[in-house]
């Protein structure tokens, strides 16, 4: 044993060493009190602040621009007129209409992009009736799944905004429109 412990002497060496620097890192960080993170000064709250936070002493209040206060926490001066809120422009409706084919190798496109308001237009190429379901609950007309015969198509315009997944239930085959609104840009 005494062979083994002088032949290995530089390996109990620094398994000490190593082990005395991570009991020192223990008994440190055990004795030190945590005063928890340090945050970037907000550029929103005012200076006039202050005599706030000396009240609030031991009560944790970030800062940083990602915890700047609401309009309504905002010192608002007498003379500042508060802006008139902005008028959004109405959507427009399209007039074209997006046209999906289904065939036997699927929806044709796949994926296709749409605006709100926009009349969706599928028509069914192969030689037995289809039915189309949403893949998760977006339009309440496709709660249940809708057919199209052979042949036939269907016509449906997009009320929602976001992006809508659909499959054929027979043959499982998905199609998805990424539905946006569209503004007057006049």
């Amino acid at each position: 044993m005494r062979n083994f412990i002088f032949r290995n002497k530089q390996i109990f060496i620094t398994g000490l060493i190593i082990g005395g620097v991570f009991l020192l890192i223990i008994l440190t960080s055990s004795t030190r009190k945590v005063k928890g993170p340090i945050l970037a000064p907000s550029e929103a709250i005012p200076d006039n602040t202050t005599n706030q936070q000396e009240s609030d002493a031991g009560v944790y209040q970030p800062k940083g621009l990602w915890n700047a206060p609401s309009p309504s926490d905002q010192i608002v001066s007498e003379d500042v007129t508060p802006e008139a809120p902005v008028e959004e422009t109405p959507p427009v409706k399209p007039k074209e209409i997006l046209e999906i084919t289904f065939d036997e190798k699927g929806f044709s496109p796949p994926a296709a992009n749409g605006f709100k308001y926009q009349t969706v237009r599928w028509t069914n190429k192969t030689d037995a009736a289809i039915s189309i379901q949403q893949m998760k609950s977006f339009f309440d007309e496709f709660k249940k799944p809708v057919d199209i015969a052979s042949g036939a198509t269907l016509e449906f315009e997009l009320t929602k905004a976001g992006m809508w997944g659909y499959k054929e239930t027979r043959s499982g085959k998905m199609g998805s429109i990424f539905i946006v609104v569209q503004r007057t840009t006049d």
